[in-house]
């Protein structure tokens, strides 16, 4: 019913409600209650019926659901309703940075003190290597590289990701994920 009423509505809905129940209800009131039931009962209706149509135009045209809907869009229905197993999504982890001995997550926003040696570091073309807490992760270590290539403007050199182990390629893939 929730769904079918405007927050007012059903505000309105459920005081009256409680007025019904503890009998203090007068008839206009009991009139008001029984048009919002009317209104809700009417968009229900409603909607089942164009739901009806639309299930009738999938059939006439022989519409499939990859047409209408995209893989992950299947997927997570199919997960929803039980129909596959909930496998958990892989999940990345963000780029982890030291600076004198301080570890730190690059989520949104990096802190001022190990930014501005990071990123003057990056822009001189030198090695960003000392600063990477993870030098045994090349996901996540792509991952730095391109979202300070993003943001700052500057190609890595190659040379410097041969030293970390990545390839131009991982770090391309890793800005198209932040892009996306």
């Amino acid at each position: 019913m929730a769904k079918l009423l405007t927050d007012s509505e059903f505000q309105r809905f459920s005081e009256l409600q409680q007025k019904q129940a503890s009998f203090t209800i007068t008839s206009e009131e009991a009139d008001e209650l029984r048009t919002i039931v009317e209104r809700a009962q009417q968009k229900r209706d409603d909607r089942a019926a164009a739901m009806q149509a639309i299930e009738t135009y999938i059939a006439q045209f022989d519409i499939t659901p990859d047409e209408l809907f995209s893989p992950e869009q299947i997927g997570e229905a199919a997960r929803a309703y039980g129909l596959i197993a909930s496998a958990k999504k892989e999940r990345a982890l963000p780029p982890a940075l030291t600076l004198n001995g301080k570890t730190y997550q690059w989520t949104r926003t990096l802190p001022d003190d190990i930014r501005v040696p990071l990123f003057d570091a990056f822009k001189a073309g030198q090695s960003v290597r000392p600063f990477l807490a993870t030098l045994k992760d090349p996901a996540r270590n792509a991952a730095t590289i391109a979202r300070l290539e993003r943001e700052t403007g500057t190609v890595y050199a190659d040379a410097w990701l041969d030293e970390l182990s990545i390839t131009r390629s991982l770090v391309d893939e890793a800005g198209a994920k932040l892009a996306a």
